[in-house]
């Protein structure tokens, strides 16, 4: 009888399933969103700014990091963060100049990306980043409730409190985006110093 181990495969990781339950999640917001659902919508907002702490939480706790969880890790955030600024401004809850920023800012990072390393150049989370997502993933869901009848009625100002927090995450955002872009191209040069 062999006495061999058998080791799990980099990828198969409890936080690396959170991460596709997160992607998993983006579509039914967006599609509860537009369906006029915002406290359902904001149920599953609520779980995915959970899910996002708990694979990081997991991942280090755990010692379950792997390198397809820090490659898909920042990619379900982006895309979280890109479908529910596009669906508050599809309803009307969001100026439009928001989901530009943001969009436009991982445009130019997916694009450098891919210059300069043909795919993930592999890079730690800043805390500018983690910042950007707190701010965000709070002010989001405080602006979908703002939404909900009774809130919009008898509370006005929730709106206005989600908005300054929406705006701080978005520039962080820019702000971050700058960090991973300089962090790029550092990190381009030094391999290349090194390839010499």
């Amino acid at each position: 009888m062999s006495d061999t181990v058998r080791t799990r495969p980099d990828w198969q990781t409890w936080p690396n399933l959170i991460t596709l339950v997160r992607f998993l999640l983006i579509p039914v917001f967006v599609g509860l969103v537009v369906a006029g659902h915002p406290g359902w919508a904001l149920v599953s907002l609520v779980v995915l700014g959970v899910s996002d702490w708990a694979d990081g939480f997991i991942a280090r706790r755990f010692n379950q990091t792997s390198k397809l969880g820090k490659a898909l890790d920042p990619v379900a955030d982006r895309l979280a963060i890109i479908a529910i600024v596009l669906s508050l401004v599809l309803t009307g809850l969001l100026p439009w100049w928001v989901v530009v920023v943001v969009v436009l800012v991982d445009l130019v990072l997916v694009v450098l990306s891919s210059v300069l390393f043909h795919g993930n150049p592999d890079l730690d989370v800043t805390w500018t980043g983690k910042i950007r997502s707190a701010l965000l993933f709070v002010g989001l869901p405080v602006l979908l409730f703002s939404a909900i009848q009774t809130i919009e009625d008898n509370a006005p100002w929730v709106r206005v409190v989600a908005l300054v927090f929406v705006y701080l995450g978005t520039v962080g955002h820019v702000i971050a985006g700058v960090q991973y872009a300089a962090m790029m191209v550092a990190k381009r040069r030094s391999v290349g110093s090194a390839a010499r």
